[in-house]
């Protein structure tokens, strides 16, 4: 996406911050109106959070209907949920592997046969094989995982580091593997009831 975006907007710098800004953040601009999903967001609160005046919104909403490809684009934006932030609370395992670039296909491929091997109960799959930097793999599983699949990662290529947070102290022995451990698992009625 960023290529769109500095190729339609190279000679647009506040538009393009704009635009960058939007899509990254999930907003759509739909019939001239800003949108979170099913949302509308007032003119002047995005304006206020980009910290740009509400005239040079309305010229990037104009320059954005002008240009088929970037309105499509634009109009099909939405918001995930990012349950990763709440994961570790409900005793969930979390884990993201950062990839050097080039190697996001065969890292992903290994990681699914490592996981499969060790029948791991996957919740919830997150990546990003980017242009730039910051490519990785994130998933959020729904017990501990066997130590196992840290050794094995440890010799896959590619694997620039793997950072697990978990709700509980555990003992890694691997060289890219660095630990965080969140205190703040929740107790409720329902996980009682399921042990």
């Amino acid at each position: 996406m960023q290529l769109i975006f500095d190729e339609y907007f190279k000679n647009y710098p506040v538009k393009k911050k704009i635009v960058e800004m939007l899509y990254k953040n999930g907003i759509s601009i739909i019939n001239d109106k800003f949108f979170l999903n099913n949302i509308e967001i007032s003119l002047s609160s995005i304006a206020n959070a980009i910290n740009v005046n509400r005239r040079t919104l309305y010229e990037t909403i104009k320059f954005i209907n002008k240009n088929n490809v970037v309105r499509e684009i634009m109009e099909n934006i939405s918001v995930i949920t990012d349950e990763s932030r709440v994961s570790l609370m409900m005793g969930y395992e979390i884990v993201t592997i950062y990839i050097n670039m080039g190697s996001f296909s065969r890292v992903l491929w290994e990681f699914m046969s490592i996981t499969k091997k060790y029948s791991s109960y996957i919740k919830e799959i997150y990546s990003m094989n980017s242009d730039r930097d910051g490519n990785f793999i994130r998933v959020i599983f729904y017990n501990k995982i066997n130590d196992y699949i840290f050794k094995e990662l440890n010799n896959v290529p590619g694997i620039n580091k793997i950072i697990i947070n978990s709700p509980e102290k555990i003992n890694v022995l691997c060289d890219k593997c660095e630990v965080k451990v969140c205190k703040h698992k929740l107790s409720s009625e329902i996980q009682r009831n399921t042990i």
